[in-house]
C-alpha cells in the first residue's frame, strides 16, 4: 500500500516555475532520498507535500487520504481542521535545523509529543530514548 502519492504537482513563484509535473509514489516502509542543486524544488516540494506551501495544481495523497485534489485545472486542500489531523502523520526536518539550546536533546525530543499530543512525559522519553539507540545517539539524551 502506497503512504504517499504525488501526482501532477505544480508549483511556481510569480513567472518561475519551480515544480513542473513531479509525480511520486512511496510505500509504507520505503525510504527515499530527495537529491539535487540548489535552487532545484526539494525543499518546495517538501513544504507542498507537508501543505505548507500551496501547489497550483496536482494530488497529494496521505495513506489513502486526498489531502489535495486537483478539480477544473486548481488544487483543492481539505479544510483547515481536517489538514492539522493529516499533520499529525506528516513531519520534515529543514535544512538548517536547530535544537532549543536550553533543553537537552531528549527534552528537544519529547517537547512537541508532550505538548501537541499530549502524551505522558515518561512515556514520550521512553520512546525517545529508544529512538536514539536505534540511530546510536542514546549518549546524546542526556
Amino acid at each position: 500500500m502506497n503512504i504517499l502519492e504525488v501526482n501532477h504537482l505544480y508549483k511556481s513563484f510569480g513567472k518561475t516555475e519551480v515544480l513542473k509535473d513531479v509525480d511520486l509514489t512511496l510505500e509504507k516502509g520505503e525510504v527515499l532520498a530527495i537529491i539535487g542543486p540548489s535552487g532545484s524544488g526539494k525543499s518546495t516540494l517538501l513544504r507542498c507535500i507537508n501543505c505548507l506551501e500551496r501547489a497550483e495544481r496536482g494530488n497529494i495523497i496521505l495513506d489513502g487520504i486526498p489531502i489535495a485534489t486537483e478539480k477544473n485545472g486548481k488544487t483543492e486542500y481539505l479544510k483547515e481542521d481536517e489538514l492539522r489531523m493529516a499533520r499529525l502523520h506528516l513531519g520534515m526536518v529543514f535544512q538548517n535545523f536547530n535544537l532549543f539550546p536550553h533543553l537537552s536533546v531528549l527534552q528537544n525530543l519529547t517537547l512537541a509529543p508532550v505538548s501537541v499530543d499530549k502524551k505522558d512525559p515518561a512515556q514520550a522519553a521512553e520512546e525517545a530514548t529508544a529512538l536514539l539507540n536505534k540511530v546510536g545517539l542514546g549518549e546524546k539524551a542526556g
